[in-house]
């Protein structure tokens, strides 16, 4: 019979409900530390990393590596935002830094994108450890698919310190992207969501061959423990770092993961330079009330919107926008979907004659990055086509836009994905 009298009893029992409700994910760097470097032992390391590259604790995993005895960092290779994170997207570098004065450091995104014979010079292993956001076009997995594709060249062994999925294991939406659109936004037939690890991503892209001299890749994937496919990063007990200046937190990592492709096109402002970025979304070509209305009948299930202005800087001015702010549930599971709203605005404020017009004004730069980030030819031209598709739901055939046969398309393909996708997965 349990003694109520004792006020230690109901301590405990707050701290067993709160640690019930966040798991503590251990990624692929704390276990290795776990593993006392084991799997590094008298190697001589290339390390792949950025402010992401962090322990449970909070301590930088280059800092940790070079005060190492059992191994030798050798160099480090710093991604898109370089290796604080600072750098805007886009900005790119050959500068040759280094780390604690003694450790050079290598830019992956600037004349370069996949590391060098030179760079690679008296190194055993790469290491990457780095924390993605999901979605199919976010440099950082083709970084780690070029720099797999240089390992497999000069016989260097490739060693992942797996992270969790932000957006879950179990969330694959939207198209696989089309082969002729392989870029750095884009390098590998993947849906734009696709619920898989780096750690995943990168045996699928071994096995299946989708980089250069695959089968020769010496790979390890070091596991997370305590991740399960069903948890969104608030769930994993693991504190956020901004994986780069426009992806502060988990919300606008979800944000992202809606909204990414359509800001390419820059006539609808999805709240980059804001205080949320892409959880606003704004234009100066329609009536509030007609982006309103665009907006909230297009949402998925479980994520609202508010009427909101907000302001971005623009150059040497600041631009202010009638817009609407984008709010999402704690319960990321009552989503159904994340992938397709940006579309389906986009097609109804087509619409508008003067919002249909930009459309015809876009230069081709803004068509080609569109193209590459969203992953689909010719996808411009269902947005303002009256031309309808027709599709099979429940067994009956419907008319619906271009637009909708598109995602139910991409739906499709997105579940053949993930029949194939299987073999891979290292989690439940």
């Amino acid at each position: 019979m349990v003694n109520y009298k004792y006020p230690g009893f109901f301590v405990f029992i707050i701290l067993l409900l709160f640690s019930s409700a966040t798991a503590q994910v251990r990624t692929g760097l704390d276990v290795l530390i776990a593993n006392k470097y084991e799997q590094l032992k008298d190697k001589k390391i290339g390390l792949i990393c950025n402010q992401t590259s962090l322990t449970s604790k909070g301590e930088f995993s280059a800092k940790l590596f070079s005060k190492q005895k059992s191994f030798t960092l050798k160099a480090l290779f710093s991604p898109e935002h370089g290796l604080s994170g600072q750098r805007k997207a886009g900005a790119t570098s050959d500068t040759v830094e280094m780390f604690e004065d003694k450790i050079p450091v290598y830019s992956l995104y600037g004349g370069t994108r996949k590391p060098a014979r030179s760079m690679l010079r008296g190194i055993d292993a790469l290491v990457f450890d780095m924390q993605d956001i999901g979605v199919r076009p976010y440099t950082y997995l083709s970084t780690m698919i070029y720099a797999m594709e240089a390992a497999a060249e000069y016989q260097i062994e490739f060693i992942i310190l797996d992270r969790p999925n932000p957006l879950s294991g179990e969330r694959i939406e939207g198209n696989i992207l089309d082969s002729g659109l392989r870029s750095f936004l884009g390098v590998i037939s993947i849906p734009y969501i696709h619920g898989m690890t780096l750690g995943e991503l990168a045996q699928m892209a071994k096995d299946r061959h989708w980089f250069i001299d695959a089968a020769n890749l010496e790979l390890t994937v070091i596991k997370m423990t305590g991740w399960k496919r069903s948890m969104y990063w608030n769930e994993t007990g693991l504190k956020w770092k901004a994986p780069s200046p426009n992806v502060p937190t988990f919300a606008s990592a979800v944000g992202c993961a809606m909204f990414g492709a359509v800001g390419e096109l820059g006539i609808l402002s999805v709240g980059i330079g804001s205080d949320i970025p892409f959880l606003r979304l704004g234009s100066k070509l329609v009536q509030p009330e007609f982006l309103e209305k665009a907006v909230l009948s297009s949402l998925p299930k479980g994520i609202s919107a508010t009427r909101e202005d907000f302001t971005v800087p623009y150059e040497d001015s600041i631009k202010t926008f009638h817009g609407m702010k984008i709010e999402l549930p704690k319960n990321m599971a009552q989503v159904d979907k994340l992938y397709g709203p940006e579309y389906i605005i986009l097609q109804k404020l087509a619409t508008d004659t003067v919002f249909a017009s930009s459309f015809e004004k876009l230069k081709l730069g803004k068509k080609l990055v569109f193209e590459k980030v969203s992953g689909v030819r010719n996808f411009l031209q269902a947005f303002n086509s009256s031309m309808e598709a027709i599709i099979t739901v429940n067994g009956e055939k419907k008319s619906v836009s271009l637009v909708e046969g598109f995602l139910n398309k991409w739906q499709k393909d997105a579940e053949k994905f993930r029949e194939m996708r299987k073999k891979y997965l290292l989690y439940e």
